[in-house]
């Protein structure tokens, strides 16, 4: 019976927020208060407020009290092999991308990561992307591609402005079968925060990526950037 209440109180409370009953920045009632209204132990409500809090609804200030919280995009690129691309439009987000830079450049200390020498040539794909309608209009993702110039060499000449990075490696046979990630909290380079719109000391998540194709070779590596403030990740571990 008490997990029943426990839910119907996490279940009440995200419609509000959901309904615009309770908006961003609203201030909830004392939990005193608001315990005797849903008919609920504060212990109950406590935890309930708890879970919501996990979730990114809420933002539980010390001696202030509970806030609705500007609602975070869930990322889950951590959980399955897609693109940003394909991640968005299986949500029916609407994308939009802006292409900082597409060249062709000397591997150098790179190379090693790609396991190729320095001498080498790779592509280098720089992107900044919004979710129209999220966050005030405020960048979700800043991200590095570097490819072997040999895999795709005509990559520099590719518009990646509408169409999914993802789809143009797999359509020349590089489909990435396999991926390492690792995620790190971390304050961004100062010319990234500027892109992402963060203001100073604001922590970014940043994820380094390497894809592997069927045959094990490594075809991409990325760095990206995540606002940390409005950023949660998906990750699910099968056993």
């Amino acid at each position: 019976m008490a997990e029943n209440r426990y839910q119907q109180v996490i279940d009440t409370l995200r419609g509000r927020i959901e309904r615009g009953e309770y908006q961003v920045g609203d201030r909830l009632p004392a939990e005193t208060e608001l315990a005797a209204a849903l008919g609920v132990s504060r212990p109950t409500l406590r935890q309930a407020l708890a879970r919501l809090e996990s979730e990114g609804l809420l933002s539980r200030v010390k001696g202030s009290g509970t806030f609705v919280a500007q609602p975070k995009l869930l990322h889950e690129s951590t959980s399955f092999l897609a693109g940003y691309y394909r991640e968005a439009e299986q949500h029916r987000r609407k994308l939009r991308t802006q292409v900082l830079a597409l060249e062709v450049q000397r591997a150098g200390a790179l190379g090693a990561r790609l396991g190729l020498p320095e001498s080498a040539k790779l592509t280098r794909l720089v992107r900044r992307r919004w979710v129209e309608g999220f966050d005030e209009g405020k960048p979700v993702v800043y991200t590095t591609v570097y490819v072997p110039y040999v895999l795709f060499p005509d990559m520099a000449q590719q518009d990646f402005t509408d169409v999914s990075f993802y789809d143009q490696l797999e359509n020349r046979g590089l489909k990435v079968c396999h991926a390492s990630r690792v995620l790190e909290v971390v304050n961004p380079p100062a010319e990234v925060a500027a892109v992402l719109e963060l203001s100073p000391f604001e922590p970014a998540i940043y994820v380094d990526s390497m894809g592997y194709d069927a045959r094990g070779r490594r075809v991409e590596y990325a760095q990206s950037y995540y606002p940390a403030g409005s950023s949660r990740f998906l990750i699910e571990i099968d056993r």
